[in-house]
């Protein structure tokens, strides 16, 4: 591999990095790196570019945030303060793909398109007007997406409209005048988006007489310096008219001058005046586009190279076949599915499965069978539910993705819980065997294991030869299986018991060590009251409860657990109660049999659905009330524990969603004078390492009337009588 080849990639995450870096929290991309307020317009067409690299929850937060930043009458303004046609119809870009997937800005949307459509008069003419050098017919990039708001929201006043704003603007764009290449780009992207490839493709050569040898192209005809952005939009332009050789050369002299801190400036170069000392959001766009744009465009220039059909014997769909086995009436997915040639053999040995194919590249899916379903789209983004597909591979495609760990994530996402995924790429070891492109990453068998270990079990790496003539170890495939969030009986006996003994566990009662969430429990229970617990797993804290003189009631449905248990009770002559049971099924005991019905721990562990199922039944058994610990929503250093817990793999409590509050689910199974606080502020500090010496110190400060209110304690308490 080249130097340039590692260069490229890289540059494209530090380009990302400095994205997030520059993002003001709760707001948008700065301005500049020195103007550090929001910019509106670069904020909005920002989200496809985000979509496309995977950051979908930083796409969410800048659709959030410019959603309480329109205008009354629909439109956005500049960093002046002036509303203006351009910078909303780049906003409306970014709430054009937003509404397809979150539908709260769909009024966003059609308010930034109504307001361009009620700038356009009827005879076409824009009412709004630019000072200085900034040319009308930028506008025409302005057009598109008031295009497609017209298709979306089935408004067709709106395609008229921009189809005669577009006869005037045409007229005003000519292939030799003498402006800014960033906003020449505006003009002849505009044009290709709305059509006019012939016109686009004349100004677009007249721009590419002037790239040099190092791919620079100068910012203006008979200037030395060259501007950034408007070198990584004609990078773009390249691209999708088939200049491709141009465009990378484009590319990679970007790549070259980026900046240390993966910003660039707005141009470099003698003479240079377009923001030369100031790093702007709007580069860090276009360069992203760019580089989107080369990966679809090779796969689109190349169509011809990629076969349509699998070889006999081909070894790829033999190991993934023999690993998947029976897929009829199973849905699978085949992520960079290229012409469908392995989609379409899985297809014809198993007819009854329901095979999907999913690619980047538009060229390549033309050739896809129309028995196979197809989507274009991104391994980084996959536009599917989650759990969704029994089955999920990808043959020689995450080598194109750049992000890696966040396509990995993607393919165990849209996998359902026990379902299969196989992964077939190329050992890093072999490099330099074949001729690769400068954006292909090889691996390392143990790189992606890990990855896939986050999300999978029983995951496996193993070398393989294509055919006889090919290197035994050119080939890896990795196979996993996604992974229950539900423990199983013995996983959930693991992980409640920490793998402590039961001498352990009754030395800690023998000397007092009760953990604080007792205290409620106590208190809102008097001597000799039966109370059932739902999931007891260990059972501590019905042990403590007998020692208190309650009555309690162990269920769960590992049986190992109550065993546990059992020892713990005989151990220091307490007695109880027994039930081995499914909290999901309708609970073993008649109405009105227990006094209270409590859990510790549970209930976080269930969707809402069967939550609502779980408070029925413990309404119907109960004669005074249910009372309810789990973990707290609110609290953030339990949080933050448990975020970088989960993201090293470490989290061992299957899936564990807190809850901001059980009021209404109390209310709704009908309880009454229902109270709720958070207990438990100083044992959130055990899911961390770093900063829990301050977060100590700063609880140690407070009162505790302080510390209560804060809400911050690990477990959330509710309670609710009958």
């Amino acid at each position: 591999m080249s130097a340039e080849r590692p260069s490229l990639i890289s540059s494209y995450e530090k380009t990302l990095e400095w994205i997030k870096n520059n993002t003001l929290p709760e707001k948008g991309i700065v301005t500049t790196s020195q103007k550090r307020y929001p910019y509106l317009e670069v904020t909005g067409y920002l989200i496809p570019t985000l979509l496309d690299a995977g950051e979908i929850k930083l796409a969410k937060k800048y659709a959030e945030f410019l959603s309480y930043m329109q205008y009354p009458n629909g439109s956005f303004c500049g960093d002046d303060g002036k509303e203006y046609f351009f910078d909303t119809a780049q906003v409306l870009r970014g709430f054009n793909i937003a509404a397809k997937i979150w539908p709260e800005y769909t009024t966003n949307a059609i308010k930034a398109a109504d307001f361009l459509s009620e700038s356009i008069s009827d005879n076409g003419a824009i009412r709004e007007s630019y000072d200085g050098d900034i040319p009308e017919s930028v506008k025409l990039y302005a057009l598109f997406p008031l295009i497609e708001a017209g298709k979306s929201f089935k408004k067709a006043a709106f395609k008229d409209k921009t189809q005669k704003a577009l006869k005037i603007l045409k007229k005003q764009t000519g292939a030799n005048q003498n402006i800014l290449t960033h906003f020449m780009a505006y003009i002849i992207d505009g044009l290709i988006e709305l059509g006019e490839r012939e016109k686009a493709t004349e100004m677009a050569k007249t721009l590419f007489l002037r790239q040099k040898s190092d791919g620079s192209i100068s910012a203006y005809p008979k200037v030395n310096w060259v501007c950034s952005t408007g070198l990584a939009q004609i990078a773009i332009i390249g691209y999708k008219l088939g200049f491709i050789k141009k465009a990378d050369k484009a590319l990679d002299y970007l790549s070259k001058i980026q900046n240390e801190s993966g910003g660039f400036f707005g141009s470099y170069g003698q003479g240079a005046n377009y923001f030369p000392e100031e790093e702007i959001g709007w580069a860090t766009k276009f360069y992203l586009d760019a580089f989107h744009q080369k990966i679809e465009a090779f796969f689109n220039s190349n169509h011809q190279i990629f076969p349509e059909l699998v070889e006999k014997n081909d070894q790829r769909f033999k190991q993934i076949s023999d690993f998947f086995g029976n897929l009829n009436g199973k849905a699978v997915l085949d992520v960079g599915c290229g012409k469908g040639r392995f989609a379409k053999q899985f297809k014809d040995q198993f007819p009854k499965a329901e095979i999907t194919g999913i690619d980047l590249s538009e060229k390549l899916l033309e050739s896809v069978p129309k028995e196979i379903r197809k989507f274009q789209g991104t391994i980084l983004n996959l536009p599917f539910e989650d759990n969704y597909f029994d089955c999920v591979y990808c043959i020689e495609t995450l080598e194109h993705a750049v992000r890696i760990e966040r396509a990995v994530d993607e393919l165990c996402r849209v996998t359902a819980q026990g379902g299969r995924i196989a992964i077939i790429d190329k050992n890093i070891e072999r490099l330099g065997e074949l001729e690769i492109t400068d954006f292909e990453k090889w691996f390392d068998a143990n790189q992606i294991k890990s990855l896939l270990m986050k999300n999978c079990s029983e995951v496996v790496a193993n070398y393989f030869k294509l055919n006889d003539q090919t290197d035994p170890k050119l080939f890896i495939i990795w196979t996993g299986i996604k992974k229950s969030q539900t423990l199983d009986e013995n996983e959930w006996h693991k992980a409640m018991i920490g793998y402590a003994s039961e001498n352990q566990v009754i030395t800690r009662i023998k000397n007092n060590q009760f953990p604080v969430w007792i205290k409620p429990l106590l208190e809102k229970t008097k001597e000799g009251e039966s109370m059932l617990e739902l999931g007891s797993g260990t059972g501590e804290l019905s042990v403590i409860l007998a020692a208190y003189h309650r009555r309690p009631v162990l269920l769960d449905y590992s049986k190992d657990s109550l065993a546990y248990s059992k020892k713990i009770l005989t151990a220091l002559d307490l007695k109880a109660k027994f039930i081995a049971a499914n909290i999901l099924d309708k609970l073993p005991l008649p109405g009105n049999s227990i006094d209270w019905v409590w859990s510790s721990g549970t209930l976080e562990h269930f969707s809402e659905e069967e939550l609502k199922m779980i408070m029925k039944e413990s309404f119907r058994v109960c004669r005074k009330g249910v009372m309810s610990l789990l973990p707290n929503a609110n609290s953030l250093v339990y949080r933050t524990g448990k975020f970088n817990l989960e993201k090293s793999g470490k989290w061992p409590y299957g899936a564990e969603i807190p809850k901001f509050s059980l009021k209404e689910c109390f209310k709704n199974a009908g309880l009454k004078n229902i109270q709720e606080y958070s207990i438990g502020t100083y044992h959130s500090l055990e899911f961390i390492n770093q900063g829990k010496a301050e977060f100590k110190d700063f609880f140690d400060s407070l009162d505790l009337k302080e510390i209560e209110k804060l809400n911050q304690g690990y477990l959330l308490f509710t309670y609710g009588e009958k």
